[in-house]
């Protein structure tokens, strides 16, 4: 294998750079930071950013949660009320503390107001599971399932002997705590359903730090991508639940998977989506304050599916996705990743402004090698004096 160390140049051409300075370990603190780094606002450096188009929201926001590459940007971090989408938050503190089958007895104090709030259709004496409370929780957005679990859920963390309301306290505090933890810095919750409050807000960033989690979940991408699904409540009443997705995309779009629809009057309509690109690549966007009008409890207007297409159609024209590890898409890069028995991940391309393909070029940063399949550095993406994207590096001959 050749001593990087000895390496003392390499010919240089319009086309591509090679840096061999040591390449040190992530070191990002948190689980968002060192998977999709380019999600915390403090990473993001995206100069050659396509300018989102012109859509009726009060923000938004696009990244490829593969590529750790941002899209587009309106108002990122502005905080805003979300709605629904916070039962993103919800469900992840939901599968961090509690098991799938747990069973759950539903309490009057879990029902809402069916003539203003969405449910799932919960009555009092009702027993179900942790994952039928889930499948309703995101598919038709039922606020009874969100106050059912943050009871059930919040009692484990605050102890088994406290009455609801503390109970769920204790869990709006896991959720802040789960917020932090994984970089979502412009949000703060008091209720898991997402009810007006003005002490309860998000941005669009945080809402794509937690959908991206939530995908990273296998449990919860599935609830997430599933049009209809049918159960029966578990105990002596066998009530059955039909629950339909309102995210209405999934059935429209075959490459959307998901994740979460959000409306009041205060949050207008929302919408976080997740739609996959190729093979190897998913895309969040994310949509908020959104055209919304209610008449007698009812949303008449919803500008949110307008807006979402609207991003998607300029993604698809403003950007290409270029495989680094197809030898026509840089010259020179593969003879180089060669020489040095290195590799890239095959599955995942990188998305570029369409108007800098024509002028892309690389800097291979390596550091020592590794055991194979560990990784060993990146590729810089660069359109004039501007890094655009970066890829890892792997030392070959290892899994991916």
């Amino acid at each position: 294998m050749p001593n990087r160390r000895q390496r003392q140049s390499v010919p240089d051409s319009s086309s591509r750079l090679l840096d061999r300075r040591l390449v040190l370990g992530a070191g990002l603190g948190g689980l968002v930071a060192a998977i999709w780094p380019s999600l915390t606002p403090a990473t993001v450096a995206s100069p050659a950013r396509a300018q989102a188009p012109a859509i009726d929201a009060a923000a938004a926001f696009a990244i490829d949660i593969d590529a750790g590459t941002e899209l587009f940007a309106l108002n990122p971090d502005q905080r805003l009320p979300t709605g629904s989408t916070v039962k993103l938050a919800t469900a992840l503190v939901v599968v961090a503390h509690a098991g799938l089958e747990e069973t759950v007895v539903i309490d009057a104090s879990d029902q809402v107001d069916i003539t203003i709030y969405s449910h799932m259709g919960l009555f009092a004496g009702d027993t179900v599971s942790v994952q039928q409370l889930l499948y309703g929780l995101l598919l038709p957005s039922g606020s009874d399932a969100a106050r059912a679990l943050a009871r059930h859920v919040g009692a484990k963390l605050a102890g088994d002997d406290v009455t609801a309301e503390p109970a769920r306290a204790a869990f709006f505090t896991a959720m802040n705590e789960l917020a932090a933890s994984v970089g979502a810095r412009n949000s703060q919750f008091v209720n898991a359903s997402g009810d007006d409050d003005p002490n309860q807000y998000s941005s669009a960033r945080d809402l794509a730090i937690l959908a991206a989690v939530l995908l990273a979940n296998p449990t919860l991408a599935e609830i997430v991508r599933t049009p209809a699904w049918e159960s029966v409540s578990l105990g002596p009443e066998q009530r059955p639940f039909l629950l339909n997705n309102v995210n209405i995309l999934l059935t429209e779009d075959p490459a959307v998977i998901g994740v979460k629809t959000g409306s009041t009057p205060d949050a207008g309509t929302c919408l976080v989506a997740a739609r996959r690109i190729g093979e190897g690549n998913r895309v969040v966007t994310v949509v908020l304050g959104c055209r919304g009008r209610y008449e007698a409890g009812v949303l008449v207007e919803d500008g949110r599916w307008e807006a979402t297409r609207s991003l998607v159609a300029a993604m698809t024209t403003e950007y290409s996705w270029i495989s680094l590890a197809a030898p026509e898409s840089l010259p020179g890069l593969s003879e180089e990743l060669a020489v040095w028995q290195a590799t890239v991940d095959p599955a995942i391309a990188q998305p570029v402004p369409a108007a800098a393909v024509s002028g892309l070029r690389y800097r291979l940063v390596l550091g020592p090698e590794a055991a194979p399949g560990a990784e060993v550095g990146r590729v810089m993406l660069y359109s004039g004096p501007e890094v655009i994207g970066e890829r890892p590096v792997f030392q070959a001959g290892g899994p991916l």
